[in-house]
């Protein structure tokens, strides 16, 4: 081998190694946290307690409440999964183990989402984000998609009313998920949020008031967590 070619399979060899090197840190990166992958889940620490315009603090503190027994359910359903599979168990009660566990762990995560989708001082809509734009592109204007979002709010049920991505396409479309784990359209990225369960609203608006209370909601949304999801 010449001079010249071994120079270049050198620099080839250390060019290669420097983008293996990158590849493995991209992957690293998302591969999330480290940490114990058996660690109870805590609750996320929301900052609610003085209330939110157009919420009350009785309001924030009761759903907080909830969601953290969302939380501890959902920890204590997960260990006694684990010990029953560990075991070889598979029976009816393990069954049922299992069915609960999509409704509690469901809303854990779904209730931290709409959560962060929160804000006392919330960040306006970026007009000229890919997402903002998306949504004029699918639906003609905002206002019209905010109008379709509303009205996924207000269906009749028990539930949640989510804007979300599927990321095969791109598309993007308003969707009802029932109780938390139910008519879910698999696959798809929430985008935004909103609970929809009487718990959320009763306090404040009365048992009829689910209209007014997305309606108070609305300034609320922090569109830059949102922007961030998309």
């Amino acid at each position: 081998m010449d001079r010249r070619t071994m120079i270049g399979t050198l620099a080839t060899g250390v060019a290669g190694a420097a983008l293996t090197g990158k590849l493995d840190a991209m992957e690293t990166s998302k591969a999330g946290p480290v940490g114990d992958p058996l660690a109870d889940y805590a609750p996320r620490p929301f900052e609610f307690g003085s209330g939110l315009p157009g919420l009350s603090k009785d309001l924030l503190l009761e759903h907080l409440s909830l969601y953290k027994g969302y939380v501890t359910r959902s920890n204590a359903l997960l260990k006694d999964l684990l010990v029953a599979e560990r075991e070889g168990k598979a029976g009816a009660m393990v069954q049922e183990l299992r069915r609960r566990l999509g409704f509690e762990f469901s809303g854990m995560r779904i209730h931290e989402w709409y959560f962060e989708g929160l804000s006392a001082t919330p960040g306006k809509p970026t007009e000229n984000h890919p997402l903002h734009k998306q949504i004029a592109a699918t639906w003609g204007t905002w206002d019209a998609w905010w109008a379709a979002f509303k009205a996924t709010c207000t269906m009749p049920g028990i539930g949640w009313a989510a804007l979300v991505r599927d990321p095969t396409t791109g598309r993007l479309m308003n969707a009802w998920f029932q109780d938390h784990e139910n008519a879910i359209p698999v696959g798809t990225h929430p985008i935004l949020v909103v609970d929809v369960w009487e718990h959320a609203y009763v306090k404040d608006f009365g048992a009829a008031g689910r209209g007014k209370y997305v309606d108070a909601v609305k300034p609320l949304i922090d569109w830059k967590a949102v922007e961030h999801r998309f």
